[in-house]
């Protein structure tokens, strides 16, 4: 695990609690992407995650996707012509990495990738961690800058990132899909019932069959936090125990 300061711990866990909380507000790499620029600062980021057996692609980009179609279809046809692409696919490496870390800026200014795909937007320098989620899925989270470069802690940010990013992407249902945002978020529909928005969250990883240990984890509090947001969400709701307050959210779930 990497050695972050205290204060960087917190940023990250609310990027994990983002991700972790997708299926109430967003589809699942929307909330990654939101999740993950808010922690790293950059001009543009990026994920995209590929099924090479379908053929299906999962894409987001934050603010929103400014590169032309022949930019597009360009690096769609020559994916190895990014220094960094090369990088990880010779390497196999797992690790985040700067461009610069493998070519030097003088070089990369030059090449085709940077002529042909980040020139016109004037991205000089950008920071990416390989997604690996199988043998056949695997993508990148990437982020691109005008100016300024990356530094080594937010390689050692996104590198504490990563191991979360794979658990709730196999606890998800359906990462690739959107959630119906018209419904109304079982969270929201949670704090109706007297609770606070924290409350509601606890209460909801409850209802999904969580202990509170997981529940910690998800959250990114601690395990003393969760048992204290527990206890309360019992007296709030009457109810003897955390087992019977479970059963009571539950009830109210499928009642509204």
């Amino acid at each position: 695990m990497p050695n972050l300061a205290r204060r960087e711990w917190g940023p990250l866990f609310d990027a994990v609690y983002e991700m972790n909380t997708a299926r109430d507000h967003a589809d699942f790499l929307s909330a990654v992407a939101t999740g993950m620029s808010r922690l790293i600062q950059a001009d543009q980021t990026v994920i995209h995650i590929l099924d090479r057996k379908t053929k299906r692609l999962a894409l987001r980009i934050l603010p929103e996707c400014r590169y032309s179609q022949y930019e597009l279809d360009y690096y769609s046809a020559n994916p190895d012509c990014d220094p960094l692409v090369k990088h990880y696919s010779l390497t196999g490496e797992r690790q985040a990495r700067r461009r610069t870390d493998v070519i030097k800026l003088k070089d990369y200014l030059v090449s085709p990738h940077f002529i042909n795909c980040q020139k016109r937007l004037g991205f000089t320098h950008t920071l990416a961690l390989p997604v690996i989620i199988s043998e056949d899925t695997v993508g990148a989270l990437s982020f691109d800058r005008c100016n300024s470069n990356f530094t080594k802690r937010h390689c050692a940010l996104l590198d504490a990132f990563a191991p979360h990013f794979l658990l709730a992407w196999n606890r998800h249902p359906d990462p690739w899909v959107a959630a119906d945002k018209s419904k109304v978020p079982d969270r929201v529909r949670l704090q109706k019932l007297g609770l606070t928005g924290r409350q509601a969250d606890v209460l909801y990883w409850m209802t999904e069959g969580k202990q509170n240990r997981e529940i910690a984890m998800i959250l990114g509090r601690s395990l003393a936090t969760v048992q204290e947001h527990v206890e309360n969400i019992v007296k709030i709701l009457g109810q003897e125990n955390r087992h019977s307050a479970t059963v009571f959210a539950l009830r109210h779930l499928g009642s509204t």
